[in-house]
């Protein structure tokens, strides 16, 4: 240490000690932009999978923000440009909201006197991985909530009365090797390696995949029959199902669950969700783990998360994400995160007891929609997505 002679020299062992004490996803950033050999010591950063991702709460984007003027983006596809609006983005780990980098603006619900542009018939597809996934017939395109870059795949081998429907995702983020985007056709899943030319199209039979999730480096998903699937990608693309058991003492039926979402809990695979179609006072969110220690498989019954919360956001398109030791923020382990838009405020569910009535939050209830329009939705930023269990 004594021939040290500027903070860009410390050892990456004491700054990976550093990185372990930082309070919040704004504080990382803080710490990877400071110098080249300090971002490299975050990228070098041992077991990300299993801490920084998992670390910190996700960040709440709220694109219902009034706006004033929209700005010009750059159209990924055209020479035009295309107009955004502000969004909010808030921060449970650092108790605080503030502006974020603009997104697309839709037309949508603007009224007919908005003026035309690049994005008139587009609609919100999903929310992975940090981005944003909007689609029009055969064309999509890719952006990062917090960077505003965008990428655009190659139009998609359909005609012009097919049409792309809810279950888009990136099995990965778009900087990792082997990232593909998925989206769903009604008949049909199409699969786009990041950088190619060209779709593949893969189905289970009898349905399309969507609710997709990564888990220990495999991509799952469900169709809307609630069949499982599992996701090969490599050496080439494969569907396979995953025969389930359903019902039992310990398990659940198959439509026990209004919403049912697939998320990542450390290393449970979970089917989380609640009987009621809008959560409210109340009601209450279970959470069964995928057991497969038998043939066939069953959705086993979780009592308790332990030290993890999830995060669901009001946007069913939006994948849910998860939290270890959320007390570290001052949040609470054992519980289902959701975000009231009527009101403006966080509800906490705890896993298996009803949601009771606060004076503080009367009629708390979760809108979970499926519109065109983007709902509020919890994001991680994308260079932290490059820590996820994979």
């Amino acid at each position: 240490m004594s021939g040290l002679r500027d903070w860009a020299d410390l050892p990456d062992g004491l700054l990976h000690s550093i990185i372990a004490l930082l309070g919040s996803f704004h504080d990382l950033l803080a710490f990877a932009g400071t110098c080249r050999p300090w971002r490299s010591a975050f990228s070098s950063y041992p077991s990300k999978s299993t801490t920084l991702y998992t670390l910190f709460p996700p960040l709440l984007l709220q694109p219902d923000v009034c706006f004033c003027s929209p700005r010009p983006l750059p159209n990924i596809a055209s020479d035009t440009f295309v107009p955004t609006r502000p969004c909010h983005v808030t921060d449970l780990a650092s108790q605080g909201t503030q502006p974020c980098s603009q997104i697309p603006l839709l037309r949508i619900g603007y009224g007919m006197n908005a003026p035309p542009n690049a994005l008139d018939r587009f609609a919100f597809s999903c929310a992975s991985f940090g981005h944003m996934i909007f689609s029009n017939n055969k064309y999509c395109f890719v952006f990062d909530v917090l960077t505003g870059i965008s990428v655009s795949p190659p139009p998609l081998p359909i005609d012009k009365y097919t049409e792309i429907y809810d279950g888009a995702a990136l099995t990965a983020p778009l900087a990792s090797p082997n990232s593909h985007l998925i989206v769903n056709t009604g008949c049909s899943n199409f699969f786009w390696r990041v950088g190619n030319k060209t779709w593949l199209k893969r189905s289970p039979r009898n349905g399309t995949l969507k609710n997709l999730v990564v888990f220990k480096g495999q991509v799952f998903g469900i169709d809307s029959g609630r069949r499982l699937f599992m996701v090969h990608l490599v050496p080439q693309i494969r569907i396979q199902k995953i025969p389930i058991a359903w019902g039992g003492s310990s398990s659940m039926t198959k439509w026990h669950l209004s919403h049912p979402w697939l998320v990542a809990c450390g290393d449970m695979l979970l089917m989380v969700g609640c009987r009621s179609s809008f959560p409210g006072i109340g009601d209450a969110f279970e959470a069964y783990r995928l057991d497969m220690s038998s043939e066939p498989a069953k959705w086993v019954k979780v009592e308790k998360l332990d030290n993890w919360a999830i995060f669901i956001s009001n946007d069913e398109r939006s994948q849910p994400l998860s939290c270890m030791n959320p007390e570290r923020w001052g949040g609470r382990s054992n519980c289902v995160y959701c975000y009231d838009a009527g009101y403006g405020h966080l509800i906490a569910f705890e896993v298996g007891e009803p949601l009771q009535e606060d004076a503080s939050k009367p009629n708390a209830f979760i809108f979970i929609c499926c519109g065109s329009m983007v709902q509020p939705i919890w994001v991680v930023p994308s260079m932290f997505s490059l820590c996820y269990d994979g």
